[in-house]
């Protein structure tokens, strides 16, 4: 006997009410939160989340707060990210390898 739910998954539940897109949708969000998530204290795939926004470890027992759907930084820890990574990247390119216009242009005449 085969499954029911072979191509919408989760939101087979349905039927066919609501729309294919919105089915569509549900399926990949459920697909996202009910998933395990790797813990950002261990590093372990054993986030799971137990309410909206509410995620917990089975590896370390850490609980944290985030989105409702996917544990995601906050936006101050993925700004900072960015800045980190903008300065090694920075860092790595060596003036010598700038080309003339990447140079910084220094004088009056320029």
């Amino acid at each position: 006997m085969s499954r029911k739910t072979k191509k919408v998954g989760s939101a087979g539940r349905l039927g066919a009410r609501y729309g294919v897109r919105i089915r569509k949708r549900i399926a990949d969000v459920e697909g996202v939160s009910k998933g395990r998530h790797e813990c950002p204290k261990c590093k372990a795939i054993a986030l799971g989340r137990t309410s909206s926004g509410i995620w917990v470890c089975r590896h370390c027992g850490a609980k944290l707060a985030s989105s409702s759907y996917a544990p995601t930084p906050p936006a101050a820890v993925r700004r900072e990210l960015a800045e980190v990574l903008a300065a090694v990247e920075a860092k790595e390119k060596a003036p010598e390898e700038l080309s003339p216009e990447e140079l910084p242009r220094t004088g009056k005449g320029n």
